[in-house]
């Protein structure tokens, strides 16, 4: 199925229409609608397309495109993404015209550099309010909607603003990324940039090799001697250890698991300021669950993970059972860069409109390595579920070596 792709502007959503290659000996150039009308980015889009500024030829092996949109983009770099990923899809044939139905559309916005990690822009919570009505038709349509900005501290809109515009919902999700090759992964296509084969370790057909005959100047064997005894008894204790890790890897898992305790706190509103400094009252687990909690005077929730044992990985995220719906799924602690100890938290402040009962999960995950990509396929296994299935997902994480706690919780009206 193809899949739309939406540049995001502060003036509005502007969609690629058409991609086409040219004569390698032409500039690239980006039109209007059709038109030989050329946008203003399109000295730069050349820049972005062609060797040795370029990164579209060095991924998809053609120097000049032409690209048209459904309306102008007048300056900067924040294009980008959407342009690359544009081309993305156009090389693998799924890139969708004006007329082509559509399961999924991709907006975006960021500056894409030579490695192709994502670079930070300007104006994200303009460029999303600018798309309210297109998220709206979407919504509408029954299409599903990814929003792709760039990851950082300060990039990512609060909670509160991303739900008055619907997203991260049922059909509407963002996800802040710090590369190209997260975006690819979520929608199987081609890694752009490849690891190409070394030519020197191809063998032609037939050929004869002497495997006891020394290339000329080759090196002298090296000789039996203490040093390189040790050497080999060293790899031998190494390949030892490893084997006696991956033996009781599960053991290991499953102490982690002891080591985790989740918690769950009511902020409720004080008598004097309100939900400005509520009260802090925490709730007490009862095997796998915790017990329910009142909606009225209910401002949020504080979620923690306590990490009692050794530094790891951590991510908790609270999912309504019924139908998948994410109540919290906070990316920026997604993206941490180092392993932790003790104790982390999270805030679900809930809306004010909030008034049926709500019964939702919570897990917390923790692992050895970074999160990111396996909470990624877990979301895209639970992508066309209408009702998630714990067990299998939980069987998905299990299986990528991940340690999993969870409680249920419910929200009584």
């Amino acid at each position: 199925m193809k899949i739309r792709i939406y540049i995001a502007t502060t003036n509005g959503p502007v969609e690629v229409q058409r991609i086409t290659r040219e004569d390698a000996d032409v500039r690239s150039v980006i039109c209007l609608n059709g038109t030989a009308k050329a946008l203003p980015i399109a000295r730069s889009y050349d820049a972005f397309v062609k060797e040795p500024t370029g990164v579209i030829q060095r991924s998809f092996k053609h120097p000049s495109f032409r690209m048209d949109v459904s309306a102008s983009i007048t300056d900067g770099n924040s294009w980008q993404l959407g342009a690359f990923m544009a081309h993305a899809l156009y090389h693998e044939d799924r890139l969708a015209g004006p007329d082509d139905g559509v399961e999924n559309v991709l907006w975006l916005t960021g500056e894409v550099d030579r490695d192709l990690n994502i670079r930070p822009v300007d104006h994200i919570k303009e460029k999303l309010l600018a798309s309210k009505n297109l998220f709206e038709t979407l919504r509408s349509q029954n299409i599903r909607l990814f929003c792709f900005i760039p990851g950082g501290a300060g990039l990512v809109p609060d909670d509160e603003f991303l739900e008055s515009l619907n997203i991260d919902g049922d059909l509407s999700r963002l996800e802040s990324v710090l590369d190209i090759k997260r975006i690819c992964n979520r929608f199987d296509m081609a890694d752009p940039y490849p690891e190409e084969d070394d030519d020197e370790d191809d063998i032609d057909e037939g050929e004869t090799i002497d495997l006891y005959k020394p290339e000329d100047g080759a090196a002298e064997p090296i000789k039996d001697n203490r040093f390189w005894r040790m050497i080999m008894l060293g790899v031998m204790v190494l390949t030892l250890l490893v084997g006696i890790y991956l033996q009781f890897e599960d053991t290991i898992i499953a102490l982690r698991s002891g080591s985790l305790k989740l918690g769950v706190s009511e902020l409720r509103a004080s008598v004097s300021k309100g939900c400005n400094e509520p009260q802090v009252m925490p709730l007490e687990q009862d095997g796998a669950a915790f017990p329910s909690s009142a909606l009225d005077g209910l401002c949020g929730l504080e979620i923690t993970l306590n990490n009692r044992g050794a530094p790891a990985y951590m991510w908790a995220y609270a999912q309504r059972i019924e139908d998948g719906h994410m109540l919290l799924a906070d990316r920026e602690s997604l993206l941490e860069t180092e392993p932790k100890q003790g104790l982390i938290g999270w805030r679900m402040i809930l809306p004010k409109s909030l008034k049926a009962s709500i019964d939702y999960r919570l897990v917390a995950l923790a692992s050895s390595t970074p999160l990111g990509d396996a909470v990624n396929r877990m979301l895209r296994a639970q992508h066309d579920q209408e009702k998630p299935d714990w067990e299998k997902t939980k069987a998905l994480l299990v299986d990528e070596k991940i340690t999993v706690i969870s409680a249920v919780h419910s929200l009584e009206k």
